[in-house]
């Protein structure tokens, strides 16, 4: 994976030209845990799912010695645990309960962070409608080889680079695991391919928001703007809905800007046999 993309709203073009990226507030991600507004559900018995049982056996299987193991398939094991299923449930319900008291989720500790969301593909029609204006926006390629994204640092604070990941079983190990993982859907077979090609597509990097380069307000809130790595401009992709006289607005500008004039120019169009987005040159 050499690229990146980055959606943008048809404020686009103005964030080219200043040479800024917005980055987001955890309260602008989607997940519904950033919001302060959020119900929680509480129970005093947390009851364990069929996932959370068939996750005990295959751990317990796996604690068998390698000798017993040989003799025993795992279908087997699974039949012979069937009649001590109660008991085994009971332990999970005493198990859950014990962990779910200990869980903290403050998100106050990460009002510093900002985030950038970017998507391994150009034509996710999810992405183009949130993120990009109903496709009057546009994307922005990068070369993830000299982003600069991958570093370790951004203006001497900490930056985080990481994939998006689904997960079956939610066990968050630090602060930082809310901004990286999503709780994989309970939809069946085809739903968990489906949940998975949706979310393991997006990367996320999160720098601080003292790191910014510049903040401005936008109706009333702070937003954070860091330095938009120019070289590592690829292609710019305009939306499917963006009139001509922009296009060619957007083509122009970037011949003229000495910063963008190894940058190529396309649209996304829709191939009205396909129904596909194809990229067409202007």
């Amino acid at each position: 994976m050499n690229s990146l993309y980055c959606y943008l709203g048809s404020e686009g073009l103005i964030f080219l030209k200043r040479g800024y990226l917005p980055f987001q507030s955890l309260e602008q991600l989607p997940e519904p845990w950033w919001q302060p507004a959020t119900s929680y559900q509480t129970q005093t018995e947390i009851l364990p799912s069929a996932q959370d049982y068939q996750l005990h056996l295959e751990q317990q299987y796996q604690k068998l010695p390698q000798h017993l193991r040989a003799m025993v398939s795992f279908e087997y094991f699974v039949q012979q645990s069937q009649a001590k299923r109660e008991q085994i449930e009971e332990s999970l319900i005493k198990q859950n309960t014990e962990e779910s008291e200990g869980i903290e989720f403050d998100l106050a500790r990460l009002q510093d962070r900002r985030v950038l969301r970017l998507n391994t593909a150009w034509d996710d029609i999810d992405s183009w409608h949130q993120l990009a204006a109903n496709g009057q926006g546009l994307i922005i390629e990068f070369d993830l080889t000299i982003s600069g994204f991958q570093l370790a640092a951004y203006n001497q604070y900490i930056q985080h680079f990481a994939a998006m990941t689904a997960v079956k079983v939610w066990q968050p190990i630090d602060d930082l695991y809310y901004v990286f993982n999503r709780p994989l859907l309970n939809t069946g077979a085809t739903g968990e391919q489906e949940s998975i090609k949706a979310q393991v597509q997006e990367w996320r990097l999160v720098r601080n928001v003292q790191a910014a380069d510049r903040k401005i307000e936008v109706q009333g809130a702070d937003r954070a703007m860091y330095r938009l790595p120019a070289k590592a401009v690829k292609r710019i992709i305009l939306g499917y809905c963006c009139q001509a006289d922009y296009c060619q607005q957007v083509k122009t500008y970037l011949k003229q800007d000495i910063h963008y004039r190894h940058v190529d120019c396309v649209q996304a169009q829709l191939d009205i046999r396909t129904m596909q987005l194809q990229q067409v040159a202007l």
